[in-house]
């Protein structure tokens, strides 16, 4: 690792900028990818009440979701106009509507007469806004259209009955809403985000998954696990890639949002050499960095074997039920035998006479792996995007990008088409939403089908369920064997607060910083 004189905080910058020199297409290489925004180092202290006091949800509801820019909606839930969509963020709830083909606008979710919500669920084509409750009805416009008995309405005037709206904005197809009336342009708050998106901005994307899925967390708790990727020698170490100190990430704060870049080994590192594993129907997995073997028994249960030779039954939870070995890495043994994807079965890495031979073929002998594996990529995206995929940066295809814009919405960067958003589930400020979003690029033929609803998933729902996630659902069931023992841990601790890391909790701490500007503390 190298040492930014800046921020006098070890960063992974130089590093970062010999990678982008070896690329591939570095002549093609955006500006933004070599702008370095490291943080002051720490301490950085956070109250461990802002994930577990009910004060502090109730400070958001004032501070935060009634005053900051927040992505509600996506332009493809909008197929027609007419079609209306509830955003509903803690206690507050709205109705963004696609008023005519190229506007949209939202309002407070309630009737003027009673104040029951106009909608609980989404709309598709309606002419008017009619309440279920007595009728009162409003053109999509918001203008008032009819009020049954309206003579039993003594000094009721129809042009000042028109629903109340709230600032809309928009920025690459999302819809983003705030209900501050003074609020500062979204131009101005989301800053130059766009300028990390040059290659495949998000008006050439379209939106093809939508889940939601609720969890037994507090959403900053469960938010923060998808901000860093400290956590991935733990909790992921089924993709590894990069060597022992496998946390080689880039990360940087701009204005109102913050930056990771997850590439692997950015400098020399050396995996252990293991012994290839057999091509069989059995699910099994090697740890790369221990050599640890976690082999699929059925029946919900792992045999977990020692680089030693020790061996050990256990449950897919990772609970001891025979043999020498007491202890497993829970996250791998849910991956071999927790509940599976459908025809999908495990990945096992190449080896490295297989990325050889890739090499030879695609790019010459002598090739990196990462010009290997975006060399693939790009010949998969021709068939999508075939004027520019050749001219795509290593980069963009081989490394892991991931945003946040203050205060829950996770755009992922190039051709990643991860999106994150995390809300309270209603009032409870001890559930969560957790939402991913797969915007696709647009084909150069113009031909696609996006999605316009949400398949929802319960607390009690395996991730697996929503198998349009693909691979994905079973890392994510991997990050949920963590966070609700993160918010009961949270709860049962002895500190006042927690203590983030300069560098690898960067984000973090950037979130922190403007969650107290926004929020204070109680």
């Amino acid at each position: 690792m190298s040492s930014t004189a800046r921020a006098a905080v070890t960063t992974m910058d130089d590093a970062f900028e010999k990678m982008l020199d070896a690329d591939t297409n570095a002549d093609k290489i955006i500006p933004a990818f070599r702008r370095n925004a490291p943080l002051e180092p720490g301490p950085a202290l956070v109250p461990v009440a802002r994930y577990i006091s009910r004060e502090y949800h109730e400070r958001e509801k004032e501070r935060l979701w009634s005053r900051v820019w927040q992505m509600a909606a996506h332009e493809d839930d909008f197929p027609n106009v007419g079609d209306v969509v509830p955003y509903d963020i803690a206690t507050k709830s709205f109705l963004i509507v696609r008023v005519a083909e190229d506007e949209y606008k939202a309002y407070y979710n309630a009737c003027l007469h009673r104040g029951r919500k106009l909608r609980e669920a989404r709309g598709k084509g309606l002419p008017e806004l009619r309440c279920p409750f007595h009728g009162w009805t409003w053109n999509l416009d918001g203008s008032l259209k009819v009020v049954p008995c309206a003579h039993d309405y003594n000094g009721l005037k129809k042009d000042e009955e028109s629903l109340p709206e709230v600032k809309v904005g928009r920025w690459g197809r999302f819809i983003f809403i705030n209900p501050d009336p003074d609020c500062e342009p979204l131009e101005k708050y989301v800053g130059d985000l766009d300028t990390h998106f040059e290659f495949l901005p998000f008006e050439r994307r379209y939106k093809s998954v939508h889940v939601a899925k609720i969890i037994r967390a507090n959403w900053k708790v469960v938010q923060e696990a998808f901000m860093e990727s400290y956590h991935v020698l733990m909790t992921h170490p089924q993709i590894l890639t990069g060597g022992p100190n496998d946390l080689c990430t880039k990360y940087d704060a701009f204005g109102n949002y913050s930056r990771a870049i997850r590439c692997g080994a950015l400098e020399a590192q050396t995996m252990p050499e293991w012994e290839p594993l057999p091509n069989d129907n059995i699910s099994r997995l090697r740890h790369p960095l221990t050599g640890w073997l976690y082999e699929d028994l059925g029946n919900g249960r792992v045999q977990v074997t020692t680089a030693k030779g020790e061996t050990g039954t256990f449950t897919s939870n990772a609970e001891w039920i025979a043999g020498d070995l007491k202890d497993a890495n829970p996250h791998l043994c849910l991956w071999v035998s927790g509940q599976q994807l459908d025809e999908v079965r495990l990945p096992q890495p190449a080896t490295a006479d297989e990325l050889q031979k890739m090499a030879a073929e695609k790019l010459g002998e002598g090739a990196s792996p990462r010009a290997i594996g975006a060399e693939l990529q790009r010949q998969a995206l021709k068939e999508t995007l075939p004027t520019m995929a050749d001219d795509i940066p290593d980069v963009e295809l081989s490394a892991s990008i991931f945003f946040t814009l203050f205060p829950n919405w996770h755009p992922w960067g190039s051709f990643n088409p991860i999106n994150y958003r995390f809300r309270p589930n209603g009032d409870n400020h001890e559930e969560c939403i957790m939402e991913c979003m797969y915007l696709s690029p647009i084909p150069e033929d113009g031909n696609y089908t996006p999605v316009s609803e949400i398949h929802w998933l319960d607390a009690d729902s395996d991730w697996t369920e929503a198998p349009e996630l693909g691979m994905l659902a079973m890392i994510f069931n991997q990050d949920l064997r963590n966070l609700p023992f993160v918010y009961e841990g949270l709860k049962a601790t002895a500190r006042e607060n927690l203590r983030l890391a300069d560098y690898n909790e960067l984000k973090l701490r950037h979130f922190h910083k403007l969650y107290g500007e926004w929020v204070g503390d109680a």
